[in-house]
């Protein structure tokens, strides 16, 4: 009797060391790959916006918050991608981005951030700095609905956001003065 139970004992054990290899070595690396798919944001999503200033469109460039020119504030970036090695030597890298950026020339604002939080217009225009915003009249709506603040708008999934600016000078043209 004796015997058996050590033929039984031998035979779990092989089952369970190649049940173990199996995990290891057929199970992990395709969760390895899933991970490596996965987004580094917890918050991803994209508004769009759209400006005119005193009745002409202005273009809201690409690759604000990505590329140097176009970075003015970097009090964010630490809730932004940062810069990565491109390449095997880390020869090339790639620069981080700010956690709200652009990727065209269409007004689409980009918002991925690796911790949750929101984000509002005014840290977007302070990101790219490119706008001059200093006494001017600023009507905003968000989805056709007026808002008082542009600067405290959240940036929101599929927000339509619009800016009329207007300097004082077209604003009292307009008015008549």
């Amino acid at each position: 009797m004796k015997k058996i139970h050590i033929v039984i004992l031998i035979i779990i054990t092989i089952a369970i060391v190649s049940i173990s290899i199996y995990i290891e070595l057929v199970t992990k690396p395709k969760n390895l790959i899933m991970n490596l798919e996965k987004s580094p944001f917890v918050v991803y999503m994209h508004s769009n916006l759209s400006i005119l200033m005193d009745g002409k469109p202005i273009k809201v460039p690409s690759q604000i918050g990505i590329d140097n020119k176009l970075w003015n504030n970097h009090s964010l970036d630490k809730f932004g991608v940062p810069g990565m090695p491109m390449d095997e030597e880390g020869k090339t890298t790639m620069q981080g981005m700010a956690p709200i950026y652009t990727t065209n020339d269409k007004g689409r604002i980009t918002v991925g951030s690796i911790i949750d939080r929101d984000y509002s217009l005014g840290e977007f225009l302070s990101i790219w700095g490119g706008l001059n915003m200093k006494n001017k009249l600023v009507n905003a709506t968000v989805n056709g609905k007026p808002i008082d603040d542009y600067r405290n708008i959240i940036l929101k999934d599929k927000a339509q956001i619009k800016l009329d600016v207007y300097s004082h000078q077209h604003w009292s043209n307009r008015q008549g003065r």
